[in-house]
């Protein structure tokens, strides 16, 4: 792994491990499995055991949020297959307006989601006339 990555994600650990300390008031645990700490998982920047992803699960979810901006995964599409790939690209807005919408109705946000209602719809019709 790069130094200055390396280091970067150091830093980032740190802080966020200081703001759950504050949070939850103690000290983070370690894994049950391999014992490896929190703290040494930041130092090495790799995880004793498959059990660390469990045990550390919601400091490496917060950490990666920090870093990518969501702890969401979409995968990757190669550039210039865009039309070899529609179909999964639609699924994903999808999903994602979906998503979107449920956010918008539990927030009591009616027009909002009427907005992604007629996207779900579109994007449906499409897929209906693409399969046709």
């Amino acid at each position: 792994m790069d130094d200055n990555l390396k280091s970067f994600l150091q830093y980032v650990f740190e802080i966020v491990e200081g703001m759950e300390r504050r949070a939850q008031g103690n000290d983070i645990t370690s894994c049950q499995n391999c014992g490896q700490t929190y703290g040494e998982f930041k130092k090495s920047g790799k995880l004793g055991c498959a059990a660390c992803y469990t045990a550390f699960r919601g400091h490496i979810s917060q950490a990666l949020k920090n870093i990518h901006g969501t702890g969401d995964y979409k995968g990757k599409i190669p550039h210039g297959q865009g039309d070899k790939y529609s179909d999964m690209i639609i699924k994903r807005e999808l999903a994602e307006n979906r998503r979107l919408l449920k956010k918008a109705v539990e927030a009591e946000q009616f027009e909002e989601a009427a907005k992604y209602r007629d996207v779900i719809n579109g994007l449906q019709q499409k897929i209906s006339s693409d399969g046709k």
